[in-house]
């Protein structure tokens, strides 16, 4: 028996036309999740460096709200996020600041990983105020 052995002409072609679309969605979701991460971290690091900011006598929370833009410029733009700082007097013995995030406003590619999460960071410091003169 001697067969010849048939060409397979095409069949590369039809198989990466297969595996392409499941290799291109995997390397986008991976871009993705990835800018998210960094997002995430992104507003971590905005809230504390924020917060200590204005943890000192005399800041105010236009100066917490630049900080924070400062940080978050880097990689978002505007409507990405938000920023809220509690209301900063003499008296107060903590700071907070809170980044929130869009998830959908920041996606790259689509928001279809997640579209209706907004994540929240918190940093929360005591303030560096005098409470009170020594008395001998």
């Amino acid at each position: 028996m001697n067969r010849k052995r048939q060409k397979r002409s095409g069949a590369t072609m039809v198989e990466f036309a297969i595996v392409a679309n499941l290799l291109f969605v995997m390397i986008f979701a991976s871009m993705e999740l990835a800018r998210i991460n960094m997002a995430r971290n992104l507003a971590q690091d905005a809230a504390y460096y924020a917060a200590r900011v204005v943890m000192v006598p005399g800041a105010t929370a236009a100066e917490a709200n630049a900080e924070v833009d400062r940080i978050m410029g880097t990689l978002l733009n505007s409507q990405g996020y938000s920023s809220s700082v509690n209301d900063l007097d003499f008296d107060s013995d903590t700071v907070e600041v809170t980044v929130t995030v869009d998830m959908k406003k920041i996606a790259l590619f689509t928001p279809m990983f997640m579209p209706q999460t907004k994540v929240d960071y918190t940093a929360k410091l005591r303030t560096e105020r005098y409470e009170g003169f020594f008395e001998q």
